[in-house]
């Protein structure tokens, strides 16, 4: 049940028998990573829940999700006043301001990092994790063993803030690869069919502002057999659920064939269903990655990518679609086949697959300073059944 402003809030400070526990949400991503992560936690009798919406440029438009969620939600300025013992981010912005935090956790809603923004690192750039020359976060949550080198070699203050503990998401994400035939059911595709994904983030050096109406316009002269679907980044669409300019004027070029994952609808289905990917630079294409299939990346603007990422890696083993044709990416598909070192890429940006549920409980529970309680009895199918669900 969400809380209007000047309305009470939930007592903060833990006592003998509970710890009190904050999600800031930014926006539509960071809301399920934290609800990812909230799983772990939810049930256990002595914690107690709440979340807040952080001033962001991609907020507008999930409250209602996060309403939907059921904590109650505290506004911004007196939840930072408050004494959390575990504040959770799962985006930058704000998380100074949580002073009387015990602890202030960081949850990336990708692998891999590869984004450039303001000539930085966006996850582990020092004007991102430092305020006055020390981090922010008593600890940042990584995916692989080669981030957190990445992360203090980049921010040499983050050393021993990094921890290791796999990714969520993939793990769900793997589950529904091993029923990928049902995946391609439940989006009509048949087994003979042939499908085209188009991985889109967002942002001035993304696909749909590369030329996107072209490329989705050239679906037309593909073969009957071959299928499209494109899976932009949520933030491609505005508040009220409508495509912001460079993915409205893609959607209007398109043809009627192309398959649109919409926002609300999980990713996992149309990355276990398709036979290649065209890419540009999110960290989604390298869970695509994890299985042996063809890419093919188009043109990054110069700075958009973290050089020696493993997105950055990924796009150099793959082609490079020189102009936004479809049929020609199935061309250079074609020539290359699967990229030779592709099975060397997964352990660069996700390490301890499988576990990652186990290893956040477990780094959770110590900032909290509680025994962490076993896992519930069926909870790790719980996981699998909830990411097939979602997959279409």
């Amino acid at each position: 049940m969400g809380l209007s402003p000047g309305a009470g809030i939930p007592s903060a400070r833990s006592t003998e028998k509970t710890r009190a526990v904050l999600y800031v949400v930014h926006n539509r991503v960071s809301l399920r990573t934290l609800r990812r992560v909230h799983r772990l936690l939810a049930g256990d009798g002595r914690l107690s829940f709440a979340a807040t919406l952080a001033p962001d440029r991609f907020g507008r438009g999930c409250e209602a999700e996060a309403d939907r969620w059921g904590l109650p939600l505290v506004p911004f300025e007196a939840a930072a006043a408050e004494p959390w013992d575990l504040a959770l981010f799962g985006n930058h912005g704000g998380a100074h301001l949580f002073t009387r935090a015990a602890a202030r956790v960081f949850v990336p809603h990708g692998v891999g990092a590869g984004k450039l923004a303001l000539g930085q690192d966006f996850t582990y750039g020092p004007d991102f994790v430092l305020r006055s020359g020390k981090p922010i976060y008593t600890a940042m949550f990584e995916a692989s063993e080669e981030g957190r080198q990445r992360a203090e070699d980049i921010t040499p203050r983050l050393a021993g803030r990094i921890r290791v503990v796999g990714d969520l998401e993939t793990d769900e994400f793997l589950a529904v690869l091993a029923r990928r035939a049902t995946a391609r059911a439940v989006l009509g595709v048949a087994p003979e069919d042939f499908l085209v994904l188009l991985s889109a983030t967002w942002g001035d050096a993304g696909m749909l502002a590369w030329h996107g109406p072209a490329l989705l316009r050239s679906a037309r002269r593909l073969p009957g057999d071959v299928r499209v679907v494109l899976k932009p980044h949520p933030h491609n669409w505005g508040p009220r659920g409508r495509p912001r300019p460079p993915l409205a004027r893609a959607l209007a070029a398109a043809p009627e064939t192309v398959c649109l994952v919409p926002p609300w609808q999980s990713w996992m289905g149309a990355y276990a269903a398709a036979d290649l990917a065209v890419y540009d630079f999110g960290s989604l294409a390298l869970r695509f990655a994890l299985r042996p299939r063809p890419m093919v990346a188009v043109p990054a603007g110069p700075g958009a990518v973290t050089p020696g990422s493993p997105v950055d890696a990924l796009r150099a083993m793959t082609p490079e679609l020189t102009e936004p044709s479809l049929p020609r990416a199935l061309e250079l598909a074609s020539a290359a086949g699967v990229p030779p070192d592709l099975a060397d890429l997964a352990p660069r940006f996700v390490s301890h697959p499988g576990q990652a549920a186990h290893r956040t409980r477990g780094a959770l529970y110590e900032l909290l300073d509680l025994a962490a309680p076993g896992p519930r009895e069926g909870e790790e199918r719980e996981i699998r059944e909830r990411a097939l669900e979602g997959s279409g």
